[in-house]
């Protein structure tokens, strides 16, 4: 019995030993492993972003005043333009999102009547509070840093690069950063293919006659952000002059999800009688996408996405163009977006390369700004000269359309519960809203009439 004892005893120490030296290792293990929330603390951290910036901004408000209706003024104003008939009508292209930035660079200079108009305009009421008013400027000016870099690779191994500027401090910044997805990885579509985006937005207030960013130095510069005016220099050169200048800049060149060896020239019919010789790139069935076709515009609508944020909604009149553009509207496009359905069929989409110029004026003055730009306008904050007048406000904007390899990722056919042609052909005026997935956001918006005048 002794010895017994003495062998339970041993054994009895050995597993005592043993689990305290399991729980040391432990312990120490965990007092050096990463915690689980760093894992996911940037896709978090995203998602908590994104939800801020679609409770605190007004999307719906944005894309109707910013969006839709300078659209509806654009088009009805070509088409009234003398010796303009309704087959001859012209390229409309225009970004909200550039509108947005250079109204939130006015509201930051802005006082009085000119103030309120502008909140208005970016879906606040006149009488909002300071810190409602900051938040929403904040929260655009953290979508336009989000909607950063996006990577493809093309099927030469091509990386396209893209970055953002525009006003987010004091007067005038630029923001430029290089990330994928956020957690390190290089984006791609959930449509069957790589794609890309290049988006960069930049608006600049200064005094008329200074040195500033022109549109053909925007283009070629990767980040805008050397060509910075602080506020402080602002208010230095006003005490010289009492013309102000805005400068508002918009290009996004897009890569969609064709496979360049299939892009071959054919016609493309501007009306029933003269056609174009045109870039036509080609996509086959291979690989899913989402779809639709609305009876109530008589059009098809096809979406291609860029990256995980930044998509396209293209969209094909079956005839004419007008019955489609008389339906667009922030409800027709939600409408869009939740009853696209998943399908396959062969794309035709023309190559194109299209640059567009129009006075802010013009554009905002149907979103009911308009004190801004006339010989009231009220500039107190920056200056208390009653002569101070914004005698020039160009807005820029340029979009290039290429493709990029197209892959098929092995999933299964998906049949579609609605009738729709197998060959979706954009041979004829056809329109296209580029926007931002995460809050509906209209980044750019146009149509095109004739592609091969850029």
């Amino acid at each position: 019995m002794g010895r017994e004892a003495a062998m339970m005893s041993v054994v009895f120490g050995c597993v005592c030993l043993t689990v305290l030296t399991l729980l040391t290792c432990s312990s120490a293990c965990r007092s050096v492993a990463p915690k689980p929330v760093t894992v996911f603390s940037w896709p978090l951290r995203r998602e908590r972003e994104a939800n801020q910036q679609q409770q605190q901004l007004n999307t719906s408000a944005l894309n109707t005043a910013l969006a839709f209706g300078p659209y509806h003024a654009l088009a009805t104003r070509t088409a009234a333009e003398p010796g303009v008939q309704q087959q001859q009508q012209r390229n409309i292209l225009f970004s909200p999102l550039g509108l947005a930035s250079a109204l939130t660079l006015l509201c930051r200079v802005s006082g009085s009547d000119s103030r309120s108009q502008v909140l208005e305009a970016l879906g606040m009421a006149s009488n909002s509070t300071e810190q409602s008013v900051e938040a929403t400027i904040s929260a655009l000016t953290d979508l336009q840093r989000s909607l950063t870099l996006q990577e493809a690779e093309s099927e030469g191994g091509a990386r396209t690069d893209a970055g953002i500027g525009g006003a987010t401090e004091g007067v005038d910044a630029g923001h430029r950063a290089d990330a994928g997805d956020g957690e390190g990885n290089k984006t791609g579509t959930e449509d069957g293919g790589h794609a890309g985006g290049q988006l960069k937005v930049w608006s600049s207030l200064h005094v008329d006659g200074k040195p500033s960013l022109d549109y053909e130095n925007f283009l070629s510069t990767p980040g805008p952000a050397a060509f910075n005016t602080s506020f402080e220099t602002l208010i230095k050169n006003l005490q010289d002059s009492d013309k102000l200048t805005l400068n508002n800049y918009v290009y996004f060149k897009g890569l969609q999800p064709f496979e360049r060896h299939h892009t071959v020239l054919r016609n493309f019919h501007l009306n029933a009688t003269t056609s174009v010789e045109v870039a036509m790139m080609f996509r086959d069935d291979s690989s899913a996408m989402t779809m639709l076709y609305d009876t109530n515009c008589s059009a098809t609508v096809v979406r291609l996405a860029h990256s995980r944020r930044l998509a396209s909604l293209l969209l094909l009149p079956k005839a004419e163009l007008q019955p489609l553009e008389d339906c667009l509207s922030d409800s027709r496009m939600s409408f869009w977006l939740s009853n696209l359905k998943p399908g396959r069929a062969e794309i035709r989409f023309p190559r194109f390369q299209l640059r567009k110029s129009y006075s802010l004026e013009s554009l905002l003055r149907n979103a009911g700004v308009s004190s801004v730009f006339s010989q009231s306008a009220d500039f107190s904050v920056i200056s208390q000269k009653k002569t101070l007048k914004l005698i020039k406000a160009p807005h820029e904007v340029m979009l290039e359309v290429e493709e990029t390899k197209s892959e098929d990722r092995g999933r299964p056919d998906i049949m579609l519960d609605f009738s729709i042609p197998p060959r979706i052909t954009f041979d004829r005026p056809f329109m296209l809203i580029i926007y931002d997935s995460l809050t509906g956001l209209v980044l750019l918006i146009g149509r095109v009439i004739d592609p091969t005048d850029g």
